[in-house]
């Protein structure tokens, strides 16, 4: 290589991640993507690095993940692979249709490599795209046990890197297709599982011989300065919307790190020195948080940098050297990642030749190496996800890695090192006089905050937390409930909410945050709210196939069909088969539901007889904004009374109305339940015998419905 080239190093982070699948309680996984990922990405990366003794790379694993790893080779339940360990002929026609659409979750580039999966998807799940959850009434069954088991196995392989094809369960696989038996099928199961069991080991076996370092995030991956205060997102933006809930934890935060380094200790025989904090989120106190821990280093975007900066002409060079931050708690240095060259490689290079994209990334390291005005070389700070974007490369992204180190080692001028490398340079790097608060995201936190969804996931976690404190419950004490809530303080369910990235898991993810919220109540011996029972991310009309209102209603509480009209302009479910709260012969066939500007009005029609009788109670449990339950008590012919619970027990609802005829008719006063014009109502609608729900209307999800005011009818006429 010219000697005239001007020498650059190269700080190349790969980040390790993924959200804790696993169900409080049993543990048992319901999403497959963290073993998947073992099998598919980080092997195979540490792999790549062993042939390449020349290069200095730094890997990132949050302890979550390394948690699900170290389970997942343990031999943990795993929802989908206890299904695929089971014969083909004893799965129920659900569970094929669950097996089918998650077993069509194939990478495009693996269906390219191999074109016989294309029609195998047609025949098995047709059109419907394996982006889309499955619905209740997508078992168009799946029909044949051979063509089931070939899916089957071809996502098996499809999740092993192909650097691993060649392992006896693998080759034996491809040699044999498509004359498979479920043998085929085990074993591959079996070679998931011994990959996974390497995956540790080898990258604590690589950082002991000095080839790699090591670093770590936060626990569970939370975006720590909003751990801290939430209201830190209205540094970047001002007029952000926050939660109803005031949410300040930093003793969190610092639990969040603290547990971190100790996990990553006993992972990999010793603590790290760095940390790729969650998505790059920092601020001054999640700093100062994390030096006082004993953090050496810290990575950021460089958006992060150009917005701690003062004001004026930008230095493009100011972002090749790291930066030193006298935090509160000690001293820190702060990478800064370059942002363009680290998306050249998660969603640029995909579709280019390897050599040619290796060349080109090489090419911008030497035009920064030329352009930089400095005593000292430039140091490149690139830091991305290591997982997610191989599926979009040609051989899992193989080819360009291998063409990519092989032209890092042969260049002279480049040096790849760590952050540590770096540090013990004798050279001091600059000091950063002040911190901006964000994340490699816009140097904000809008993807985590801000929208209503977030904010109400946000409210769930401060009133857990809440709880914890007002009932004096330590870590010591109940440690189950505060690990739980730790783990409902991630980043990726705020990720999932909103409308910022779509997943057709997304009911999954609300259900296993819900699930985790409410842990933290249970485990600590507390009553969770209901409302946890409904969905943080849910529809204003409720649940189900139904229509909403149009117009204002008026009807006569007397139990029958009094006017053709009356509830014509209510909305509407019809029930039919369904769930465990929705029989196809179950006590209510139809729910009606609407208001006028003073009063809410509910009707249920009943199945069979006229009406369930005095032994089921109908509850009406306000979840939102505020709590409180309403009762009839006997579902019995005739005029019924409406009671709300108060601290001293029941007592008449005043003004509330509730008559039972052919039909149940039901008006309850806005201003009796204390709601006003514009508020944003959570509703579960139940029949109740002995105190116990027996179904809920619409749904589990409950009814969703804004109180209306004085214009609402204009509004419903405009749109």
């Amino acid at each position: 290589m010219s000697e005239s080239l001007a020498p650059v190093d190269l700080v190349l982070l790969w980040h390790h991640h993924q959200p804790d699948y696993r169900r409080p309680g049993d543990g048992r996984s319901v999403l497959p993507w963290a073993r998947l990922h073992a099998t598919k990405d980080y092997l195979d990366m540490a792999r790549q690095v062993e042939r390449h003794p020349g290069l200095r790379v730094t890997f990132n694993l949050v302890p979550a993940l390394i948690d699900q790893i170290e389970g997942a080779a343990r031999g943990d339940r795993d929802e989908l692979f206890d299904l695929l360990a089971r014969p083909t002929a004893d799965l129920s026609g659900e569970e094929r249709v669950a097996v089918a659409w998650r077993c069509a979750q194939i990478p495009a580039r693996t269906i390219e490599r191999w074109p016989a999966i294309r029609g195998l998807l047609d025949r098995v799940v047709g059109s419907r795209p394996a982006s889309e959850a499955p619905g209740r009434d997508s078992s168009r069954a799946v029909s044949g046990d051979r063509d089931l088991l070939a899916l089957e196995i071809w996502f098996l392989l499809a999740w092993v890197d192909p650097m691993f094809h060649e392992e006896p369960e693998a080759a034996r696989a491809l040699a044999e297709a498509p004359r498979w038996t479920e043998g085929h099928r085990d074993g591959l199961i079996a070679l998931h599982r011994r990959l996974i069991g390497q995956v540790i080991p080898a990258y604590r076996a690589l950082a002991e011989s000095g080839r790699v370092e090591l670093s770590t995030s936060p626990y569970h991956h939370p975006i720590l300065p909003l751990l801290v205060d939430l209201t830190a997102a209205r540094r970047a933006r001002p007029e952000m919307a926050l939660p109803a809930e005031r949410f300040t934890a930093p003793e969190d935060a610092r639990r969040q790190i603290e547990w971190a380094l100790e996990r990553h200790a006993a992972a990999f025989g010793a603590p790290p020195a760095g940390m790729w904090p969650s998505e790059g989120s920092v601020s001054p106190e999640a700093v100062a948080l994390a030096a006082r821990a004993g953090v050496r280093w810290l990575g950021s975007d460089e958006g992060v940098l150009w917005a701690s900066l003062p004001a004026g002409p930008r230095d493009p060079g100011a972002i090749y050297r790291p930066w030193r931050f006298a935090s509160e708690g000690g001293e820190v240095t702060l990478f800064f990642r370059d942002h363009a060259l680290s998306d050249r490689i998660g969603f640029v290079y995909q579709r280019w030749d390897e050599r040619e994209a290796a060349a080109d990334f090489v090419a911008h390291l030497r035009r920064i190496a030329r352009d930089h005005r400095g005593d000292r070389p430039p140091v490149v700070s690139v830091i991305l996800d290591g997982e997610n974007c191989w599926e979009h490369y040609r051989e899992d992204g193989n080819p360009f890695l291998a063409a990519l180190y092989h032209a890092l080692e042969e260049a002279s001028d480049i040096r790849t090192r760590t952050p540590s490398d770096v540090l013990a340079d004798a050279a001091s790097a600059p000091s950063l006089a002040r911190l901006h608060s964000g994340s490699w995201i816009d140097a904000d936190f809008h993807i985590w905050i801000g929208h209503a969804e977030k904010n109400r996931a946000w409210s769930a976690v401060a009133r857990a937390r809440q709880a914890l404190v007002d009932a004096g419950v330590t870590h010591e004490r109940a440690p189950g409930a505060w690990r739980a809530l730790l783990r409902a303080e991630g980043s990726d369910w705020f990720w999932w909410f909103g409308d910022d990235h779509h997943t057709s898991d997304r009911a999954v993810f609300d259900r296993l945050f819900r699930d985790l919220v409410r842990a933290a109540y249970t485990e600590a011996g507390l009553a969770p709210p209901g409302s946890l029972r409904l969905p943080i991310a849910r529809e204003r009309t409720g649940a189900g196939a139904g229509t909403i209102p149009i117009g204002f209603i008026s009807p006569t509480i007397d139990g029958r069909r009094t006017a053709f009209y009356e509830w014509s302009s209510a909305g509407r479910f019809v029930f039919g088969t369904g769930g465990s709260m929705h029989r196809a012969r179950g006590l209510v066939r139809e729910l009606h539901y609407g208001f006028d500007a003073e009063r809410f009005y509910l009707r249920l029609d009943f199945t069979g007889a006229p009406s369930p009788g005095d032994d089921v109670d109908l509850g009406l449990e306000w979840l939102e904004p505020r709590s409180m339950r309403l009762r009839i008590a006997g579902l019995g012919v005739g005029d019924r009374a409406v009671v709300v619970g108060r601290a001293g027990g029941e007592e008449p609802l005043a003004g509330a109305r509730c008559s039972i005829g052919a039909l149940l008719e039901l008006s309850v006063p806005f201003a009796s339940v204390g709601l006003a014009p514009g508020e944003t109502v959570a509703l579960l609608v139940q029949t109740l015998r002995g105190g116990q729900p027996v179904e809920s209307y619409p749904g589990e999800e409950g009814l969703t419905f804004t109180v209306p005011g004085p214009d609402f009818e204009a509004e419903m006429w405009s749109a």
